[in-house]
């Protein structure tokens, strides 16, 4: 009998892991995008060539691309010296403080700064439609490239994240949590940003 529970548990994890392979990470890695979003290019894709992975996130926003760029600069946490290891306090239901958000964002600027010392640079910006973020460290290096473009009197929001991870256990590791984690990280994001900015922009 008990040369049964590791057999069950070890058929449990295989189904679990064949389940997340085969129908939910095809689905994770292109939230929201269609199928030319998916396969274009974006500004940003050079800077981690040869990546493992990449995943396309994509949503209408019913507000002009001015008026969702404070919002992604402000809930994104894009602000020099801006900590990701600190909780972020709740934004007000108006338009954020900064005016215009992101206004004195430069290619150089320091976001998103960890206690590990591995931060997020900004290598390229064209507000109010483009924004480049990446991060170089021992184990990976990862890009963040946004794309705002306007559709209908609205905007199409494109977030694409990239990861080439170096070929060790802490790379790999690195490449298996981003794999996991990225998709709640990221919806839960592009929908606030969504939220914000077309209940300040009727």
């Amino acid at each position: 009998m008990f040369s049964l529970v590791p057999r069950s548990l070890f058929r449990l994890a295989t189904g679990a892991a064949a389940g997340y392979l085969f129908a939910l990470r095809p689905w994770q890695l292109r939230w929201g995008a269609d199928e030319r979003e998916v396969h274009a290019e974006m500004p940003g894709d050079d800077l981690a060539g040869r990546a493992q992975y990449q995943a396309t996130r994509a949503i209408t926003v019913a507000a002009p691309p001015a008026g969702v760029w404070p919002w992604l600069i402000e809930l994104g946490g894009n602000r020099p010296g801006a900590a990701t290891d600190r909780p972020a306090s709740a934004p007000s239901a108006g338009a954020p403080e900064e005016e215009p958000a992101g206004q004195g964002l430069k290619v150089g600027d320091v976001l998103l700064g960890r206690n590990d010392g591995s931060a997020f640079i900004v290598e390229r910006i064209d507000p109010p439609h483009t924004l480049v973020l990446a991060m170089r460290g021992a184990d990976a290096t990862t890009t963040c490239s946004v794309s705002l473009r306007e559709v209908d009197g609205g905007t199409r929001l494109i977030f694409r994240t990239r990861v080439r991870a170096e070929p060790n256990v802490r790379g790999t590791t690195y490449l298996a949590t981003t794999d996991l984690g990225d998709l709640l990280t990221t919806r839960r994001r592009l929908l606030t940003i969504k939220e914000r900015a077309e209940s300040t922009h009727p």
